[in-house]
């Protein structure tokens, strides 16, 4: 990970945490927390992205979603347009460019019981000074396998290549 990109991560955790905001990592850099790091794929260009595409799952509350709204505002983002979204817990979807990385902020995870019983189950660790909550692994196999897309796959066998047993204590 590159100082630039790991400064602005340690940013974003740390406006997160400062705001109360109920959130865990997933997708790809969950992924590579768990041993297996690969590029995001740009869809419709089909090649190797130049910026980081990093998921985070909120636990899809109206007051999460408020805090998550302020961490994104402290951090400069342009949150005006989103004072007009009519919230959805199972629909509010952020799509948010951090110029080294975009952050993406999803309200559910296909095949995965509800945010507050992963959460429960998920991993935590201190970034940079700040706590990151990642997605339990075995929550993240049960992901990946739902949505069943190539990559998916491959996150999956590379996963089991290196930890057969999930991660170790």
């Amino acid at each position: 990970m590159s100082n630039e990109l790991r400064e602005s991560l340690r940013k974003l955790c740390e406006a997160l945490n400062q705001n109360s905001v109920q959130c865990m990592l997933v997708g790809g850099v969950a992924v590579g927390f768990y041993g297996y790091e690969r590029q995001s794929i740009v869809k419709d260009l089909g090649r190797p992205e130049l910026v980081h595409d990093i998921d985070f799952w909120y636990n899809p509350t109206i007051t999460n979603f408020t805090n998550l709204v302020q961490a994104l505002k402290t951090l400069g983002v342009d949150t005006e347009s989103l004072s007009d979204y009519v919230f959805d817990p199972n629909k509010t979807f952020l799509r948010i460019p951090f110029g080294t990385f975009r952050a993406e902020f999803l309200p559910s995870m296909p095949g995965l019981e509800s945010f507050t019983t992963c959460f429960k189950r998920a991993k935590r660790i201190k970034f940079d000074g700040n706590e990151l909550v990642i997605i339990g692994y075995d929550d993240l196999i049960v992901n990946k396998k739902t949505l069943g897309r190539d990559v998916d796959r491959q996150d999956i066998e590379q996963l089991q290549k290196r930890n057969p047993r999930g991660p170790q204590p």
